[in-house]
């Protein structure tokens, strides 16, 4: 990467968004001077910066402290459910997190490991490598994708390799369990230290995001995926761009690779991968009857597994899960080229928001709250959870419906955006782009959508004319799916797949109105307009 010693720069610090997001000023845009007074167009080799990322959307720094405290200590909380609990609710007392970080044998307690630490290091830098080495050509990948045009014009390339890595994955993990170098069900026995280790990853990496990216910003200005809201404007902001992140799309790697590697794309799509083999790890805990010993009224003194398995320890509920979440994983991969298109790669920020989100907390509490839940019922008297069938199949027929909604919806806009991209591509000028949209269909009826003077085409028709946030719904019913399939009258009530659910419907909504906040700045008239034809937020005639 090359350095910017000899660069002009001019670094707008302006003033900070107000809570609800509405920028107050645009300092240095278009070659303005900080006082918002016009100048000339920035000659060639100056850096021209403005702070356009949102401010607030947490609560600024008071609320993206305390999220960071907080959500972490709340997934060890449920972590001590079901370890301690059995499932069960428990109050955090001073015992409950003494128990927890020193009463727990080594691996169980949430103490780090030196062989946690070791497990997660070896898997990223595995994961970094695939990235980087495996072909991405047919039958092993999609090719080499361009992704969407970038605030700063360009358009950056990612391979697609992503379903021969998530197989390859799945053999690496047999070759190390059918070798004897890893235990089928380490989750179990290890969950604790593991949980902690990517609490240390998830911060060691924001932190390293925010002082590479974001204090030291001009070393990566001649890097073509550099925007002009990069980096640290405000170090008085530090929690919040810390928590928020403030880079897009860090790469590393441009002197040795054509394709660097993308940073976020690689944590947010190859933790998915850990999230399907921890599940599997659990299968093998069910099989091979794994149990927590316990001392007379005390504490748990270890993990135990038998020898020899058993499948019918596995009930139904868990194979439903298991599959149904493999599934989740294996469709992103399938339909991977799609994911360039998604709000992820498009607008969400790097920080610990994300680092945490997918690495401290997706890849650990969600398999925890179902398949997790269902292994830990193995102490209580009703056995594991084997024979709930009702509510195992009234589980998947949900599920169904939420991942047919989920996938066509996703489908639906992104082959209107690849018609679009397709003909300007070819050199069509917008006119003729919409003669084209004349004949292109949906349900049927010619397509409907507003074209923004910002550059943007918002869709009106099929599910996005029903609702503006409609392919969250496919979201919202698969969980609830997971959560019914797993509960039975004979074991603990499933507060931790519920958990699992109210976090994922707060998290929806918040993303609905954090989303509407950013295309109303984006937009401005135009959003008035669309939001007009599209009235509903999720759920037509609801909300």
């Amino acid at each position: 990467m090359a350095g910017t010693s000899s660069r002009k720069r001019v670094d707008s610090t302006g003033p900070r968004k107000s809570q609800a997001g509405t920028p107050n000023g645009t300092n240095g845009s278009n070659g303005s001077t900080p006082n918002g007074s016009h100048a000339a167009k920035p000659a060639k080799g100056i850096v021209v910066r403005k702070h356009t990322r949102p401010y607030g959307e947490f609560a600024g720094n008071i609320g993206c402290f305390c999220w960071t405290i907080y959500i972490p200590l709340q997934i060890y909380y449920f972590y001590g459910m079901a370890i301690m609990g059995k499932g069960e609710l428990l109050i955090p007392d001073q015992k409950f997190w003494y128990d927890l970080t020193f009463g727990l044998p080594e691996g169980l307690a949430i103490r780090p490991t030196w062989w946690a630490m070791g497990f997660i290091g070896i898997y990223w830098t595995t994961q970094a490598v695939l990235e980087l080495m495996l072909p991405s050509c047919f039958p092993f990948g999609f090719g080499v994708r361009e992704g969407v045009t970038l605030k700063n014009g360009n358009k950056l390339k990612y391979p697609m390799n992503g379903l021969f890595s998530f197989f390859l994955c799945h053999g690496i993990y047999a070759a190390l369990v059918h070798y004897g170098y890893l235990e089928a069900y380490f989750i179990f026995k290890q969950f604790g230290a593991l949980l902690t280790g990517g609490v240390i990853t998830a911060f060691v990496y924001a932190t390293w995001l925010y002082v590479d990216f974001g204090l030291l910003w001009e070393s990566h200005a001649n890097d073509p995926e550099f925007e002009e809201d990069w980096g640290v404007f405000h170090t008085t902001d530090f929690w919040n761009d810390w928590f928020m992140g403030i880079v897009r799309n860090p790469r590393i790697g441009h002197r040795f690779f054509s394709v660097p590697l993308d940073l976020k794309r690689l944590w947010n799509g190859r933790t998915l991968t850990l999230w399907a083999l921890l599940n599997f790890s659990y299968i093998a805990a069910q099989y091979y009857g794994c149990t927590f010993d316990y001392k007379l009224d005390g504490p748990i003194t270890g993990a135990v597994c038998k020898q020899n398995g058993d499948w019918s320890n596995v009930g139904y509920a868990s194979w439903g899960i298991a599959l149904a979440q493999w599934y989740y994983v294996f469709d992103y991969n399938w339909c991977e080229p799609a994911y360039l298109t998604t709000t992820d790669i498009r607008h969400d920020l790097f920080g610990f928001m994300l680092t945490y989100g997918m690495f401290g907390f997706l890849v650990w509490f969600y398999p925890l709250c179902f398949l997790g839940y269902l292994s830990s019922q193995g102490n209580s008297s009703g056995g594991f959870i084997t024979d709930n069938h009702v509510c195992t199949a009234i589980g998947v027929g949900l599920y169904l419906f939420g991942m047919f909604m989920f996938r066509y919806t996703n489908i639906e806009k992104h082959h209107f955006r690849t018609f679009i991209s397709n003909k300007k591509a070819k050199g069509m000028s917008n006119f003729e782009v919409e003669l084209e949209l004349k004949n292109y269909k949906i349900w049927g009826k010619p397509v409907d959508y507003i074209r923004t003077i910002e550059g943007s085409w918002l869709l009106c028709s099929g599910t996005w004319g029903l609702a503006r946030h409609f392919n969250y719904i496919g979201d919202l019913v698969m969980c609830i799916g997971w959560a019914v399939a797993c509960y039975s009258p004979k074991n603990a009530f499933p507060w931790l797949p519920i958990s699992y659910c109210a976090y994922f419907w707060v998290m929806d909504i918040h993303r609905c109105w954090r989303d509407d906040q950013r295309c109303s700045i984006k937009y401005k008239k135009d959003w008035e307009n669309y939001c007009s034809k599209v009235k509903w937020k999720i759920f037509p005639g609801i909300y």
